[in-house]
């Protein structure tokens, strides 16, 4: 049977182990006699290895067969969980990572056998149990498996048609076993068809299938309950035939005999008479109720009925799919936004500004596109958890190459993002991790003669505030070295000495971000070739957000990312600029304020304001834009104050043209946008192109 229609399936399943696997190896360090623990990681190298099998990947088999081997003896009490068990077992999950790569890829596992890990797996099982080497023991499945009321016998009751019966009576004359066999999916299993479909390709390595029940074609359609039988014919041990069976995720049970074909024959004449029997039985029965009379009769009892079962109520969608979706909400928005235009139109015709029927329908489609918005943002939104979960287990391996006692903190795990931001956020996050631990944290002795704590803490914090999300990367490490950086720009002949005195600390820091700018001393595959903070920086931008630095020398570093919750559509502030509109996102903007010509101050030659005891200074959005100026200077002036992080600045602008949802769309190539202050574009309701500003660049 083709099982490449549940290479999915098998994908995202063993993702979900191999995390679960990793959680549970780093717990297993810390709590090595953690009894729950063992008996996860069995359970989970148990389900990866009959996953592995049954999609026939027997590279992948064989590793986590020996995986279960050590942790069987393990959960017995025969070997203790050491610290080179656990390096080595950290070595297989990167070792089923790299056959799960090659799956995505090209659909197998590849040709790696890994020897040298199922060696050192197989020595330490050795050596922990006492002898040279130790073969699993294999238990001997009965040849008859008994079958109770829990697991019934239910290959008996099925019947075969002419053409069936001739196929098991000639594979029997040609020296086969005829083996029936019932196979109990556990019942909180969601693919009962993937499974059944996994059984039968294991089974029929060994041999043919000749009957099903239910049919093979209700089996594909799901249309059955926790249990399916099959007849099979092989010239294999039925011992086999049940272990592969069971080594299926999700099977709970699996019985079965081997029978004759006389025997079969024979029990399909029994049922024909006993049915027949009953059938004369209940003819007897009505015709005595005839005779009753009406008044008589009592009604059958009736069972209460019961609720219906609790299901799984999480669905997987691709993501196409839901950018599909949101594509048809833009245009609805888009539509929308075309009405309301012509509703507030002077010359809206007949059923125009006065009609209060046309006005009452406006506002009931901004109502639908607006929860039709929020409900498949919802569906878009996942937490960063799928991005997160990974870190602990490198920074416990970066603790070890660089011989750093450190500890990972992580809070807001459940901080909800759209999915294309969480699918790249991945990268730029582990850069920021790998360099707290490779540059920010110093070395144990360092730490003690500072009277620091001896393991290093890094922190990943996240968090929604207003339309965005903050991640914080934070260490109580050394901090940034501001000399050191300002005499590598002067060394690499970035600036001059005297241009150096006059950099703020946040102009020095920015030189971390240029390409190929490294401060590591030697390079390791750590660290040290000038491929990491730039790629922060441009992925973080890529996404419409931006990062920023503070650092204290001796005390530590905190990088704070700040990203929007969705790249689609957003709520924005609908300005003009010499009769161009712009839209500014409302997530940005902090007040609006009307000032004169002579409130504005100037600060080392630079336009600012005084509002509140706060020093805001002005960007006038005319001159950014390289529009023509005004020919006379307006009585007062429209400043649009936004914030980035902790800084503000005063936009001037020349008219508000309301708040407005607006669609974002990219730009791609049709323009030089050098400064990236322009970061898309989007079509108002009367047709009208705007731009976008993002004024995180202005920072």
């Amino acid at each position: 049977m083709d099982v490449s229609q549940y290479l999915e399936i098998f994908i995202d399943e063993t993702n979900g182990h191999l995390q679960n696997l990793s959680d549970c190896i780093m717990t297993l360090e810390k709590e090595p006699e953690n009894m729950d623990t063992i008996n996860e990681i069995f359970r989970a190298a148990h389900s990866l290895k009959g996953m592995a099998g049954t999609m026939g990947f027997k590279r992948m088999q064989r590793l986590t067969h020996d995986m279960e081997n050590v942790f069987q003896e393990v959960r017995s009490g025969n070997m203790n969980v050491t610290s080179g068990l656990v390096d080595v077992l950290f070595q297989c999950l990167d070792a089923i990572d790299a056959y799960l790569e090659n799956v995505k890829e090209s659909s197998d596992e590849g040709t790696d056998d890994n020897e040298a890990i199922v060696q050192e797996l197989n020595d330490i099982l050795a050596a922990g149990i006492g002898v040279e080497k130790k073969e699993p023991e294999k238990k001997e499945v009965p040849t008859e498996q008994p079958g109770d009321e829990k697991y019934p016998k239910k290959y008996l009751d099925m019947e075969f048609s002419e053409k069936e019966k001739e196929e098991l009576r000639e594979a029997e004359s040609k020296g086969m076993s005829i083996y029936g066999v019932t196979v109990f999916i556990q019942k909180e299993c969601l693919l009962k068809a993937a499974r059944a479909f996994l059984v039968f390709k294991a089974v029929e390595d060994y041999g043919n299938i000749i009957a099903y029940n239910p049919s093979s074609q209700d089996i594909e359609d799901e249309k059955f309950g926790n249990d399916f039988s099959f007849y099979l014919v092989s010239e294999e041990d039925l011992a086999r035939i049940l272990e592969v069976s069971k080594a299926v995720s999700e099977i709970g049970e699996v019985v079965g005999e081997k029978i004759k074909y006389s025997e079969l024959t024979a029990a399909a004449e029994k049922k024909e008479a006993a049915e027949a029997a009953k059938a004369a039985e209940v003819a007897k029965q009505e015709e005595e109720e005839k005779q009753v009379p009406a008044a008589k009769q009592v009604p059958a009892t009736k069972k209460a009925t019961t609720g219906k079962p609790v299901t799984n109520r999480t669905v997987r969608v691709d993501i196409e799919k839901l950018d599909a979706l949101m594509n048809q909400v833009s245009e609805l928005i888009i539509a929308k936004n075309s009405l309301v235009a012509i509703g507030s139109s002077s010359d809206g015709g007949a059923c125009g500004a006065n009609s209060q029927a046309f006005h009452e329908q406006i506002e009931y489609l901004e109502r639908i596109t607006t929860g039709l918005h929020e409900s498949v943002m919802k569906v878009r939104m996942v937490p960063i958890e799928s991005v997160v979960q990974k870190f602990p287990r490198m920074i416990r391996d970066l603790s070890k190459k660089l011989d750093k006692k450190m500890e990972l903190y992580m809070t807001g795990e459940d901080t909800e993002l759209d999915r294309t931001v969480v699918d790249q956020i991945g990268d730029p996050l582990q850069h920021l991790l790998r360099n707290s631990a490779d540059h920010g944290l110093e070395s144990t002795e360092v730490r003690r003669k500072r009277g620091k704590p001896e393991s290093g803490s890094i922190h990943l914090n996240a968090f929604q505030e207003g339309n965005n999300v903050i991640i914080e990367v934070s260490d109580d490490g050394n901090g940034i070295d501001t000399e050191n950086v300002k005499n590598k720009a002067i060394e690499r002949g970035l600036l001059t000495p005297e241009q150096a005195e006059a950099l703020s600390q946040k102009e020095i820091i920015d030189f971390l971000f240029m390409p190929s700018f490294s401060m590591a001393k030697k390079i390791s595959d750590i660290s040290g070739r000038g491929v990491g903070l730039d790629v922060v920086k441009s992925n973080i931008e890529a996404l419409g957000g931006d990062v920023e630095v503070k650092s204290v020398l001796g005390e530590g570093s905190k990088f704070t990312v700040r990203l929007p919750l969705t790249l689609a559509i957003i709520q924005a502030l609908m300005v003009e600029v010499r009769g161009e509109k712009y839209a500014i996102s409302l997530g940005a903007i902090e007040t609006i304020e009307e000032i004169l010509p002579e409130e504005i101050k100037f600060v080392q030659a630079k336009e600012v304001i005084h509002i509140r005891g706060i020093v805001i200074p002005l960007i006038r959005l005319d001159q950014l834009l390289d529009c023509e100026p005004e020919e006379k200077e307006r009585e007062s002036l429209t400043v649009i104050i936004v914030r980035k992080g902790d800084k503000v600045a005063g936009l001037i602008v020349d008219e508000l043209n309301g708040q407005q949802e607006i669609v974002i769309k990219s730009l791609g190539k049709y323009i030089n946008n050098s400064s990236k202050i322009i970061s898309g574009a989007t079509v108002l309701g009367d047709g009208e192109v705007a731009l976008i500003l993002d004024v995180n660049t202005l920072f």
